[in-house]
C-alpha cells in the first residue's frame, strides 16, 4: 500500500514537472518564432480570420463599440474585419467564442499596457507578442487534459507517446505554436476537456448533476467557435457504447427534462453575446455572417483530396495521422468498443469539411479543421501504439518506431522550412515537390514541369472569376462572358521552369461553349525579353477544334520553342475571347520539358 502511493506520488510530481516545462517551452517556441521571425508587429499576427477572431476584444474593451476611436487605416491593414464608418458598424465574420476564452488574457495585457504605456490600443507590438500566451496555455491545458482522458484506456507509457507524438507529428503543433490566433488549438482543448467530463459522467453510477452543466458548458463554447462543432453531440450519445440499443437508452436519458432544459439555458446563454452582435448589426438575432461561402459540395464532397492531396491533404502533411485509421482498423477488427463509432465519426467530419466551399481551408496547413477532433481519434492513435508495442518481431517494432519518428520529423521540417501556403492546384505534384525541398527533404531536379490548374484553390493561387454552374472536374471553373475579353493569364520567365533549357509546352485545356458550338476563342502564347519586345508568338484557335456547345470539349496543343530563344525570356500564355461570347473553362495543363 505504501508502495503504491510513493509511485503515486512519483507519478504526480512527474506529470506536474512535465507539463510545466512543456507550457515554458511552448511559450519559448513560440515566441521564438513569432516574435524573432519577423511576424510583429501585425499584419503578422492580428490578419485575416486571425484578425476576425481577435477584434471583438479591442471592440468592447477598448474603444467601448465606437469604430471612429479604432486606430486609423487597421482594417486595411489586418484585412480582416471592416469597420463600416456609414453605420459606425464593426463586421466581422467569424463568432465571438475565442474571444471570450481569450478575454482574461486579454485585460490582463491592456492593464499592463495602460501601467507601463505600451501603446494600450488592443493591436500594438506588445499584445501581438501576449497573444501567445491564451495560444500555448489552451495547448498546454488541452494536451494535460487528453493524459487524464487517455489513461483511462491505456498505461502511461502509451498515454505519454500518444499526446507527444500527436503534438510534434501533426499541424497541431502548427496552429498552437506558429498559428496560435486561429481557433484550433483552442477547440482542441474544449473537446478533450468534453471527452474527459464525458466520460466521467456516464462511468459513475450516480451521474453528479454539476458534471452534466460543465459540459453544456463546453459544448456551447465549442459551437460558439465553430457551428460544426454541434456534431460533439454524438460523443454523448456513443463513446463507450456497446450497441445501437445502448446509445438509444442514452438518448432517452438526456432528452429528459431535466436535462434537456438545462443544455437550452445554457446554451442560450453562452450563445447570447453572439445573438446580440448580430442583431447590433443586422436587426436580426439569427444571421449568416459566411456571405458568398457555404457548403457547396454536399452532393459532390472532396474527401480524397482532404485526406491526400498536395492541396493541405490530412496525411500527406501529417502522415503520422495514418495512426489514427490503423487503430480504427484494429478496433473494429478486435471488436473493440469504440472502433466503429470513431471510424464513423471520421468519415462524417471529413465528408462535412471536404463539402464547405473552400474544402481545403485557404492559407490552410494540413487539413486544419480536423486538429479540433485529434483528441477523439487519439483514441485509435493509442491502439495502434499499443498494438505495435506488443510484437514480438524485433525487427517489426524497430521498423515501426523508426517510420514514425521519421514522420515527426518530417512534420516539422515541412512546418519550419517548407513554405506553409500551397499555391497550386488539387493534384499539382510539381508544385508540391519544391516543398519538400525547401525542407530538405528530397532534392529536386524540375527536369519536366507540369502546371495544372484546376481553379481549385482559387482563395491564394487563381485571379480568374470562379463559378459553380458548369465545371469539367471537382467543383470550380472559371468563364467567360460578354465583358471579358482576356482571362487565364500565366508567366513564367524560362530558366525558372527548368534546370534545363525549355523546349517544348504541351498545353491541354477543356471548354465548354454556353450557347453556340463556335466561340471564336483562342489560346495565345508569346515569348518576350525584359522590355517586352516579342520573340516568339502565336494562337491556337478554339474553332479548329470540333467543339459543341452544352458539353466540354478538349483543346489541345504542342509549341515547340526555337532554340534560338533567351531563356531569361518570360512566356506568357493567356485565353483571348475575340468575339465577346460566353464559355467555360476548366482543367488547363502545361506541361514543360
Amino acid at each position: 500500500m505504501e508502495e503504491t502511493l510513493h509511485v503515486h506520488k512519483i507519478r504526480k510530481r512527474f506529470d506536474r514537472i512535465f507539463f510545466i516545462s512543456l507550457f515554458i517551452l511552448c511559450l519559448i517556441l513560440s515566441y521564438d518564432f513569432n516574435v524573432k521571425n519577423g511576424k510583429i508587429p501585425y499584419p503578422g499576427v492580428f490578419y485575416v480570420d486571425k484578425a476576425n477572431y481577435y477584434v471583438y476584444l479591442p471592440f468592447t474593451f477598448i474603444y467601448g463599440f465606437d469604430i471612429h476611436k479604432f486606430p486609423d487605416k487597421i482594417d486595411i491593414q489586418t484585412r480582416g474585419f471592416t469597420l463600416d464608418f456609414n453605420r459606425n458598424k464593426l463586421v466581422t465574420k467569424t463568432t465571438c467564442g475565442l474571444a471570450i476564452l481569450w478575454s482574461p488574457f486579454f485585460l490582463l495585457t491592456h492593464a499592463l499596457a495602460t501601467l507601463f504605456h505600451l501603446q494600450p490600443d488592443g493591436f500594438s507590438d506588445f499584445y501581438a507578442k501576449m497573444t501567445i500566451l491564451p495560444a500555448v496555455f489552451y495547448l498546454v491545458l488541452g494536451l494535460f487534459f487528453l493524459k487524464k482522458f487517455l489513461e483511462k484506456y491505456f498505461d502511461r507509457i502509451i498515454v505519454y507517446c500518444t499526446i507527444i507524438l500527436i503534438f510534434l507529428g501533426t499541424n497541431l503543433y502548427y496552429y498552437s505554436i506558429k498559428e496560435g490566433l486561429m481557433s484550433h488549438d483552442t477547440s482542441f482543448c474544449l473537446v478533450v476537456m468534453l471527452l474527459f467530463l464525458t466520460k466521467n459522467f456516464l462511468d459513475k453510477g450516480k451521474k453528479p448533476f454539476r458534471y452534466f452543466v460543465a459540459i453544456c458548458f463546453i459544448i456551447s463554447f465549442i459551437v460558439l467557435i465553430r457551428p460544426t462543432g454541434i456534431v460533439v453531440l454524438l460523443f454523448l450519445l456513443f463513446l463507450d457504447t456497446h450497441s445501437l440499443k445502448e446509445a438509444g437508452n442514452r438518448l432517452l436519458f438526456f432528452l429528459h427534462p431535466r436535462y434537456l432544459l438545462t443544455f437550452i439555458l445554457i446554451f442560450l446563454l453562452v450563445y447570447s453575446p453572439q445573438l446580440i452582435y448580430w442583431h447590433y448589426l443586422t436587426g436580426k438575432f439569427l444571421y449568416f455572417s459566411y456571405p458568398g461561402e457555404g457548403f457547396y459540395n454536399w452532393k459532390f464532397p472532396m474527401m480524397i483530396p482532404i485526406w491526400f492531396s498536395p492541396l493541405n491533404g490530412l496525411f500527406l502533411y501529417n502522415p503520422v495521422a495514418i495512426l489514427f485509421i490503423a487503430g480504427c482498423i484494429i478496433m473494429i477488427v478486435k471488436k473493440i468498443p469504440n472502433g466503429i463509432f470513431i471510424t464513423a465519426f471520421f468519415f462524417l467530419i471529413g465528408y462535412i469539411f471536404s463539402s464547405w466551399h473552400s474544402w481545403y481551408y485557404g492559407g490552410g496547413y494540413g487539413s486544419r479543421p480536423f486538429i479540433d477532433f485529434y483528441p477523439l481519434l487519439a483514441i485509435p492513435f493509442g491502439f495502434s501504439l499499443a498494438y505495435f508495442r506488443r510484437r514480438k518481431n524485433l525487427f517489426i517494432r524497430t521498423s515501426i518506431c523508426f517510420l514514425i519518428l521519421a514522420s515527426v520529423y518530417y512534420n516539422n521540417r515541412m512546418m519550419y522550412l517548407g513554405s506553409n501556403t500551397f499555391e497550386g492546384s488539387t493534384w499539382s505534384w510539381d508544385d508540391f515537390l519544391p516543398k519538400l525541398n525547401a525542407a530538405k527533404l528530397y532534392k529536386y531536379q524540375k527536369t519536366s514541369y507540369t502546371f495544372i490548374q484546376d481553379f481549385e484553390n482559387h482563395i491564394y493561387f487563381t485571379p480568374e472569376p470562379i463559378t459553380r454552374e458548369c465545371v469539367h472536374s471537382h467543383s470550380i471553373a472559371t468563364y467567360f462572358d460578354s465583358t471579358m475579353d482576356i482571362n487565364c493569364k500565366y508567366t513564367w520567365r524560362l530558366e525558372e521552369i527548368l534546370v534545363k533549357p525549355v523546349k517544348r509546352a504541351d498545353v491541354t485545356l477543356w471548354i465548354n461553349p454556353s450557347k453556340m458550338d463556335k466561340t471564336g476563342a483562342s489560346l495565345v502564347y508569346s515569348i518576350e525579353d525584359e522590355i517586352h519586345i516579342p520573340h516568339f508568338t502565336g494562337t491556337c484557335n478554339f474553332d479548329d477544334f470540333n467543339t459543341r456547345s452544352g458539353q466540354w470539349n478538349k483543346i489541345h496543343t504542342i509549341i515547340d520553342i526555337p532554340d534560338r530563344i533567351d531563356q531569361y525570356c518570360k512566356i506568357t500564355f493567356y485565353i483571348c475571347n475575340n468575339k465577346r461570347t460566353k464559355f467555360f473553362v476548366d482543367d488547363m495543363v502545361i506541361n514543360f520539358d
